[in-house]
């Protein structure tokens, strides 16, 4: 079975997760640290989802999410039979929210009519060492480096703020059993906090948030000849996260408040086909509440199913799989009454390359 933990295990890493109720996209795997011998990879993700709703008083609410695309690398280096390395680089959070018309209309520039919105991008580094005690257990620790930039256009105006590079940790421990393909592994990761700077209105702002602390516990095990069942619990500390400004002119203003910590459950099954060819399928349930008070959060929570395959070939991998969520609904408490988001979903589609040296 051991073969099957190279194909497999990490398979629906290369489909992004989607739209869900809070920000997280990549879900800050580290699987890579666990590939055998060195190894590099580089993978893509597109996600396309559909959130519409209805407000009493406004009538039809057009499309809230729209598409995105996301991308990831990863270097391994194996340095002896204890020691290794790996560093990774994704964009472990993002918001894409866009509306024609809304229940808020904000007229800035004076004259216009601008909808809400709201953009954010992020972009991180991790550098993480791995040692190993000979005995089945292990232990990994390191430093991420994140950044984050982006907009928002609500009722309160228009905000336009980045940070620089902010530092954060992870920390984490893994017991192996390869005669049974058995892997599991328990990282924490640290909240970064970030300070912004940026305009309010066009005038000069300074702000803050917090990126939530979270812990990630994955599993595989062999079930059967050439068999594999494999998952993942992603805890993460959402609520009480806040995005706030200050200015001159326009004082304090909370922009976004989480009210809520969230979790998603993975569960897959793997299956080996020969030895060029691998097959899986998963499932998994992101937690979100079926209320809110803000338009720039219309997702609750998510079940999405995913399917993919891994074509392995001398030292070269490849991974592609599709991923269909279903979005359940959420109803968001607004100023001229509630507006709601129902049987919304996205699909996704996410492919990685990797290679061995």
């Amino acid at each position: 079975m051991n073969n099957l933990k190279l194909t497999t295990a990490a398979l629906f890493t290369a489909a992004a997760t989607t739209a869900q109720a809070g920000i997280d996209r990549s879900g800050q795997n580290i699987g890579i640290l666990f590939e055998e011998g060195n190894y590099v990879e580089l993978s893509f993700a597109n996600v396309s989802p559909d959130i519409a709703g209805t407000n009493p008083f406004v009538g039809s609410i057009s499309q809230s999410a729209v598409d995105y695309n996301s991308f990831g690398f990863g270097f391994k280096k194996q340095i002896n039979d204890q020691w290794s390395f790996a560093l990774i680089y994704d964009q472990p959070y993002g918001a894409n929210i866009s509306y024609e018309n809304t229940p808020i209309q904000i007229p800035f520039p004076p004259g216009s009519a601008n909808p809400a919105m709201a953009e954010v991008k992020s972009h991180a580094l991790s550098g993480i060492v791995r040692y190993e005690m000979g005995n089945g257990f292990s232990v990994h620790g390191g430093l991420r480096a994140q950044k984050l930039s982006g907009a928002i256009l609500s009722g309160d105006g228009q905000l336009e703020a980045s940070s620089e590079y902010d530092l954060g940790g992870l920390v984490g421990v893994a017991y192996e059993r390869p005669d049974i393909a058995m892997r599991v592994a328990l990282t924490y990761f640290t909240a970064i906090e970030h300070d912004l700077t940026g305009t309010h209105n066009l005038l000069p702002a300074t702000g803050n948030v917090e990126m939530p602390a979270a812990f990630n516990l994955d599993f595989q095990t062999g079930i059967a000849a050439n068999t594999l069942l494999f998952g993942s619990v992603r805890y993460a500390k959402w609520d009480g996260i806040t995005l706030s400004s200050n200015s001159d002119v326009f004082g304090p203003v909370d922009w976004v408040d989480f009210v809520e910590d969230i979790t998603t459950y993975k569960l897959g099954l793997g299956r080996k086909l020969n030895d060029n060819w691998s097959i899986a399928g998963t499932v998994s349930y992101t937690s979100g509440s079926d209320v809110g008070t803000t338009l720039l959060a219309p997702a609750g929570a998510t079940t999405s199913i995913g399917l993919g395959a891994t074509y392995t070939q001398d030292n070269m991998k490849i991974q592609a799989g599709v991923q269909y969520s279903m979005i359940d609904e959420k109803t968001v408490t607004t100023g001229i009454g509630p507006t709601t988001f129902s049987d919304g979903n996205a699909l996704a589609f996410g492919m990685k390359v990797g290679f061995s040296f």
